[in-house]
């Protein structure tokens, strides 16, 4: 690897780093001048909104309760949080929890868990990779014997672990794992289609631009959380058709590949500024950061808007001002 597909695909291992120096790297991040600097070292295009890190890391600030494993009376899940809901968005694993607890699930959090390493697979370093499925698949083998299911927010990380891990480990659990991880939206569509989700949404009056992600349709589960957006009352839903982001994983924040990754997400860009969306939506971080490079609109995960419908998380409302940050996403 080069240098700079080096660092982009282990970008996990400095993330407990960047969360404790957090007020200093979020400002060299936002700076102009040492972002050029930046780049000329890591090889991280200058010009790319990259998300802040955030003070303490959702596993180290994580209530005792999900850490630990104990007897449920109720219906539990495990969660794998993922790099950037661990590092940058535990906002958004706080509103999953809300989401799954707020429908009568006990939700445990392995404490152990690293990355899924879909970064390091994408960029083709399958020993470090290897040596992380390992760990992960030890992590969450137990669970899967309890059958429990193994929720990710993540799409890149279902995928990961579900088609990626199979191919990479000679090992008995691999299957037993990859056979209970499902993505977030489509668990929670199965409760809804099985009469346990609630509906007590309230009304989000606001117009929002939804992106589906690559790696959502290559779970071929469809869009989940794009049809339970439309149980929120007077949520309008407008999707976005223009193909992948461009991103690719950490592919669109090399310096060398930026301009072919503007250009590729190009459609979805220009959509997102064809008219005044109160937000876009999707289910990819990566994704994200391409739907805030050329715009002032806010990029949110679905599960926020039901946190924020159901009423359990209404902080999440400061989340639609608009941002007028040059590198750094919202």
């Amino acid at each position: 690897l080069d240098r700079s597909d080096w660092i982009l695909s282990r970008a996990h291992s400095f993330g407990e780093l960047g969360c404790a120096a957090s007020l200093l790297v979020n400002w060299m991040m936002a700076n102009p001048g040492l972002r050029w600097v930046l780049e000329r070292i890591l090889g991280i295009a200058a010009q790319r909104k990259l998300p802040r890190f955030a003070r303490r890391s959702f596993l180290r600030s994580a209530p005792r309760r999900l850490l630990t494993l104990a007897p449920h009376d109720r219906p539990g899940v495990a969660y794998f949080v993922d790099h950037f809901a661990n590092y940058h968005d535990p906002e958004l694993a706080q509103a999953f929890v809300a989401v799954a607890e707020h429908n009568g699930v006990d939700v445990h959090v392995p404490a152990g868990q690293k990355a899924s390493a879909m970064a390091m697979i994408s960029a083709g370093d399958l020993d470090d990779a290897r040596e992380t499925a390992t760990h992960n698949v030890r992590e969450l083998a137990e669970i899967a014997r309890e059958g429990w299911p193994i929720v990710c927010t993540e799409p890149a990380a279902a995928v990961c672990l579900t088609q990626e891990y199979p191919l990479l480990l000679d090992d008995p659990d691999v299957e037993l794992v990859a056979a209970h991880v499902v993505e977030a939206g489509a668990w929670l569509e199965s409760l809804h289609v099985t009469g346990r989700l609630r509906t007590n949404f309230r009304p989000l009056p606001m117009d929002i631009s939804y992106h589906t992600p690559c790696h959502l349709k290559a779970l071929k589960t469809g869009r989940p959380l794009w049809k339970l957006l439309s149980l929120i009352p007077e949520l309008r839903v407008h999707t976005i058709e223009e193909g992948c982001s461009g991103m690719a994983g950490t592919f669109g924040l090399a310096r060398q590949h930026f301009a072919t990754s503007l250009a590729i997400g190009s459609g979805l860009t220009s959509a997102m500024n064809s008219r005044q969306f109160s937000a876009g939506v999707t289910e990819c971080s990566s994704c994200r950061l391409q739907m805030e490079q050329a715009t002032t609109i806010p990029t949110i995960h679905p599960l926020k808007l039901m946190a924020l419908a159901y009423g359990l998380m209404p902080e999440i409302e400061r989340r639609f001002q608009p941002s007028f940050a040059r590198l750094v996403v919202s």
